[in-house]
């Protein structure tokens, strides 16, 4: 009886942790850094970030942008500079991976 209830708190606890990961899918999702407005003119705006490197994160400015792009559901940060502290978090479309092909 007792391995019968050990199976089954394993079970559960397995699905718990999967559907835990599937909700933050995004979590580890790449996200690009640009200097050109023109990357992100077909992008929906999400909202301005800032990085503050030195309180509570020893990361650098891009590592924190990038974080925060991310956890607001963006896919790309619009910066002013190399090194910026600040910029514009944009949800951009993923490129189609599908190749036209001309009639035969």
């Amino acid at each position: 009886m007792k391995r019968i209830s050990i199976g089954i708190l394993a079970a559960a606890s397995l699905a718990l942790g999967a559907a835990g990961c599937s909700q933050n899918s995004n979590s580890f999702a790449p996200v690009a850094v640009t200097k050109s407005p023109a990357a992100v003119a077909s992008c929906q705006k999400i909202g301005e970030i800032e990085a503050k490197p030195g309180s509570f994160d020893e990361s650098d400015a891009t590592t924190q942008l990038t974080r925060a792009a991310r956890s607001k559901g963006a896919n790309t940060v619009l910066i002013a500079s190399d090194n910026a502290d600040k910029g514009t978090a944009y949800q951009c479309a993923a490129p189609s991976n599908v190749a036209s092909h001309s009639g035969s």
